[in-house]
């Protein structure tokens, strides 16, 4: 019990998350004999750390396992961001734009739907629609990297993620400016339902587009034999992305009024913006660098954001609340899914999308995590009613603990039966059988 409450608890804690790191390794590679992803392997560690530490006592390690799951997703968001290409996304790009549009108003529709049907109120239920949108991008970051997948589906998803999350925050912002004015009695405008979530979108572009320019600036004024190049990419990188992820989540303040940003278009739009206005020299050799330190980052948020659900749950949910919570919780789940599966198929349909596309883009949008609780803590911070804030919150931790272990069995199934998996990449799906000749 004393292990953390000494005068070098800070010594220890980094203690604790390396051994998390180093044990994860080991997990994810022993779950990948068996065939289960190593994403999912990861998370299951953490939530046994966290069961462990919550048993113990240690639940005030939340607020800085949220702050490093925090800063790992503004690295995945950029890699994301990295990855997108507008010359390859040109010919696809209405169909990208018709495929992600459907599948997110159907997930937030028939999401919403479903939860109102079983007498959750409408505001609230219009809310868990709304973050039901929030697909995690860590997981299939993980997985196409992991299993180094190329294909329709593949370069669908990158871009989608852009996309996604813009209309998320459009959708959030609009419902949470509804759900307080329900709450409070008071009358809604329609620049209240606007006014927030299109100066986030707004604001994160272009603060995403500016930090963009500059770090292409700086690499673009280095030169091929210069001895300090990879240091001052690797620097500037490193620090580039440290930037956006902290502009991101402590907002702006613009005469006297505070305008949040995206977590991840921000972070993310950085990395578009480089890998558009870039050589492709400079966009390889970024890459080359960012892959150095990258599998510690996955692995560092996976193990401790299965942790952080733990420790959340634990002290969010209240006895009084357990009974609806799980109700709602097993609608949520349910009807998300529905709504992703079966909205990605329409979207197919609409933008003219392959079969395989279209069959199984949904079971790929599955991941849900540090993005929805974000949400979902914000919306509790807004809403007068405390029992609404709870349930939203402890509904989208459990439905998020659910799609983060089943998610990406969902994406390794989808690559799979597309055939964009790389037999040399990955091993746990194609291994191949080594037969011995006969003498």
């Amino acid at each position: 019990m004393s292990f953390l409450a000494t005068d070098q608890s800070v010594y220890n804690i980094i203690l604790l998350i390396s051994g998390m790191i180093l044990v994860g390794m080991f997990v994810g590679r022993l779950a990948e004999r068996h065939r289960i992803p190593n994403v999912t392997g990861y998370l299951f560690l953490g939530i046994i750390t966290g069961l462990i530490l919550t048993f113990l006592g240690y639940t005030n390690l939340v607020d800085l396992f949220i702050l490093i799951t925090t800063i790992c997703l503004g690295f995945i968001a950029f890699s994301i961001g990295l990855e997108l290409n507008f010359k390859k996304l040109k010919e696809r790009q209405n169909e990208v734009i018709i495929v992600t549009l459907t599948q997110a108003v159907l997930t937030f529709v028939i999401t919403a739907i479903g939860l109102w049907i079983f007498r959750l109120e409408l505001h609230v239920a219009l809310l868990l629609g709304a973050i039901g949108i929030a697909t995690e991008p860590g997981p299939i970051l993980q997985m196409t990297k992991r299993y180094k997948t190329k294909g329709v589906l593949t370069d669908t998803l990158v871009p989608l993620h852009g996309v996604e999350d813009a209309i998320a925050i459009l959708i959030f912002g609009a419902i949470l400016a509804f759900a307080v004015s329900t709450e409070q009695g008071t009358p809604i405008t329609l620049m209240s339902l606007f006014q927030g979530p299109v100066l986030e979108l707004v604001f994160s572009i272009l603060l995403a587009l500016i930090i963009g320019l500059v770090f292409r600036t700086i690499i673009k004024q280095l030169k091929y034999e210069d001895y300090d190049k990879d240091l001052v990419v690797f620097v500037s990188l490193f620090v580039t992305i440290l930037i956006s992820i902290a502009l991101a989540n402590r907002g702006l303040y613009l005469f006297g009024y505070h305008i949040h940003l995206s977590p991840i278009l921000l972070p993310m739009g950085v990395g578009i913006v480089f890998a558009n206005f870039s050589t492709k020299l400079a966009k390889h050799e970024t890459e080359t660098m960012l892959d150095q330190f990258f599998p510690p980052i996955m692995i560092t948020f996976f193990t401790v954001v299965g942790a952080e659900m733990v420790f959340l749950l634990y002290l969010e949910t209240t006895v009084g609340l357990l009974t609806r919570v799980l109700l709602y919780a097993s609608v949520y789940i349910v009807f998300r899914i529905i709504g992703k599966v079966f909205g990605s198929f329409i979207g197919g349909v609409l933008g003219k999308s392959s079969r395989n596309l279209r069959n199984y883009l949904g079971f790929c949008l599955l991941p849900q995590a540090q993005a929805a609780i974000g949400l979902a803590f914000y919306a509790r911070s807004q809403l007068t009613n405390t029992d609404n804030g709870n349930l939203i919150l402890i509904v989208v931790i459990i439905g998020s603990l659910v799609y983060e272990l089943l998610g990406p069995f969902g994406l390794r199934h989808s690559f799979i039966r597309c055939h964009e998996v790389d037999p040399n990449g990955a091993c746990i799906i194609t291994k191949p059988k080594i037969k011995h000749r006969k003498e």
